[in-house]
């Protein structure tokens, strides 16, 4: 049986998410707030008077919210339970899924007019434009829920669903690294020459270059993901290998390793900034971990 926007409003309440009612999109995708068809966030912005520093947990306040606004779209506070990977297009999507290099998330999905929420355990702090296309709603956030509408006209839904009993799964840390980027580098991406290394280090770095240009890519068919890539899984690999030998034998130099596995990176398809996080986690676990 459906339910109606009060009765899920609860329930995500009584899961621990903290709701608030937000405006909501007429047929012609007006909003219902003062500014009608000026407003450029329609039925995505709180009815409330302190926006997301209301929303709350409390089923009977919740509830009495949805009695006075019964078609009010849901909202839901991010960054204490849940947080959200905003995906606003297919190239957005593709990017995630290929730095997770899955072929589809793990949690709930939730499609949105144009694009998806990934629903995730909630604790990192919010960041718009972490990659292109692609936001992420935390400390602070709001996302829109099912069964609310979209301007468009559209239901915001679930495709992969959200059970109130499971807990959301935390945010991998490969997508952790790119929501909250080091500071600084550990060392910068000065080009040495190959030189400077020993032959057997020439010989292990050749292979690992040659690791990651091997690296399956994904297998698309249309828009649709069938099968996961191993580029990123291949380029971290490479790193801590590199990373282990220069701890081992000093016979190595960061200026000489991470432009080599950068060129090859880009070369097998990875964008720079994802590919130079990448080598700096799996050197510095390789450093940390000498082979001997």
């Amino acid at each position: 049986m459906t339910r109606s926007l009060q009765e899920t409003a609860c329930v995500y309440a009584a899961a621990g998410i903290a709701v608030l009612p937000l405006h909501t999109p007429a047929a012609d995708g007006t909003c219902s707030c003062y500014l009608g068809p000026e407003c450029d966030s329609a039925g995505k912005h709180p009815r409330l008077a302190h926006g997301v520093l209301d929303a709350s947990a409390d089923v009977r306040r919740v509830a009495a919210w949805w009695r006075r606004w019964p078609h009010a779209n849901i909202g839901l506070a991010t960054g204490g339970v849940l947080d959200v990977c905003d995906v606003d297009s297919n190239a957005g999507l593709r990017r995630v899924l290929d730095v997770l290099d899955v072929v589809r998330p793990a949690g709930p999905v939730v499609r949105t007019g144009h694009g998806w929420h990934l629903w995730m355990a909630g604790g990192l702090p919010s960041r718009i434009g972490f990659l292109p296309d692609v936001d992420w709603r935390g400390a602070g956030g709001i996302v829109v829920a099912p069964p609310s509408r979209h301007p468009s006209g559209a239901r915001y839904e679930f495709t992969q669903l959200w059970t109130p009993d499971v807990p959301l799964p935390p945010c991998p840390e490969v997508l952790r690294r790119l929501v909250i980027p080091a500071p600084v580098m550990l060392v910068p991406l000065v080009r040495a020459e190959i030189g400077d290394a020993d032959r057997y280090a020439k010989a292990a770095l050749d292979g690992e270059v040659r690791r990651v240009l091997d690296a399956p890519r994904p297998l698309m068919r249309g828009r649709n993901r069938v099968r996961a890539g191993g580029r990123n899984n291949a380029l971290n690999v490479a790193a801590f290998r590199m990373g282990q030998l220069a701890a081992d034998s000093g016979g190595l130099d960061a200026n000489v390793v991470w432009p080599r596995l950068m060129d090859a990176a880009v070369s097998a398809g990875l964008r720079p900034a994802e590919a130079q996080r990448t080598i700096a986690s799996g050197w510095r676990a390789g450093l940390r971990h000498p082979r001997r």
